[in-house]
This record gives structure tokens, C-alpha cells and sequence, in this order.
């Protein structure tokens, strides 16, 4: 019964943020490697495609047997044109807003939602994100009342 109220209110707040379209505001806190449960950040190695430097996130839960990922991977768009065509999401930002904007905006909280999601749950959320436009708030990176919003993207929508 508790997990189909939960998956109820999962549902609800997917249906709520379709509405608005298209930006989505998602928190966590961030795990360190190695961590079983919960979202791990982690960094790539800068190199000539990328803007920025590549992030990946792996929303996990060796308990309900699940990992997904997300990444922000801000390619160079002069560079990744002689790869191949530039795709209006080959471009991504990180942003800084006050604390206070979290009372502004629809959040997904993944520290309450991931611990009552199962497998089908959590893979049925992230490919509602497909479409959209998502930011990441790992709640670790807030210093002096300022948050950094990294906008990513599904793995499953990355064509490589």
C-alpha cells in the first residue's frame, strides 16, 4: 500500500512537471564512489570536444537493482561539427541561483523518492526526462546560500 502511494505521488509530480514543460528542477545529495544507494557524481577528463568539463551522474540502487545516468557534456560545437552534425542539445549550461529559487520552482527530490523506487519505477521516471530540459542541484555544492544548477541530459538520448 505505501509503495503504490508512493508511486502515486511519483506519477503525480511527473504528470505536474509535463505540464509546465519542459524544465525540470531535480535534488539530491551526492554520494561518494563506491556507494551502493543513491546518486554518485563523478568527473571526466577535459578534452578538445568538450566546453566544459564532461560529468556523469549514476542514480543507483544495488537494492532495487537499478542505475541510471545522466551526464553534462558541453561539447564544442566548431569541434563536434567535424564529427558529426550539432544537435540543438549538444550544448549545455551550469548556472547559479539564490537558495531561495528552490521555492520558486517544482522540485524533484531524488532523497525521497530514490529509497521507495523499484526498478520499473526508476526507468520509467528518467525516460519521462528524455524531452526535457533538466537541471541537477546536488545539494553539497551549495556555498553561502547560492546554488549551482547543472543542466544534463539521459544517457539514452546520447547517440555517440
Amino acid at each position: 500500500m505505501k509503495k503504490l502511494l508512493v508511486i502515486a505521488m511519483l506519477l503525480l509530480g511527473i504528470v505536474a512537471q509535463a505540464q509546465e514543460r519542459e524544465t525540470v528542477y531535480v535534488t539530491f545529495t551526492s554520494k561518494v564512489s563506491g556507494e551502493t544507494e543513491g546518486v554518485v557524481k563523478s568527473y571526466s577528463k577535459q578534452k578538445e570536444l568538450y566546453l566544459s568539463q564532461p560529468m556523469f551522474f549514476r542514480i543507483k540502487s544495488q537494492i532495487n537493482n537499478y542505475e541510471l545516468t545522466f551526464m553534462h557534456l558541453n561539447y564544442d560545437p566548431q569541434v563536434l561539427s567535424q564529427i558529426r552534425e550539432v544537435k540543438w542539445n549538444d550544448t549545455v549550461e551550469i548556472i547559479y541561483r539564490p537558495t531561495s529559487f528552490l521555492n520558486e520552482v517544482t522540485v524533484i527530490d531524488l532523497d525521497t523518492m530514490l529509497p521507495f523506487a523499484d526498478e520499473a519505477t526508476a526507468e520509467a521516471w528518467a525516460d519521462t526526462m528524455i524531452d526535457k530540459k533538466i537541471y541537477f542541484i546536488d545539494k553539497n555544492d551549495t556555498v553561502d546560500n547560492t546554488l549551482r544548477l547543472i543542466q544534463v541530459k539521459y544517457d539514452k538520448i546520447y547517440s555517440y
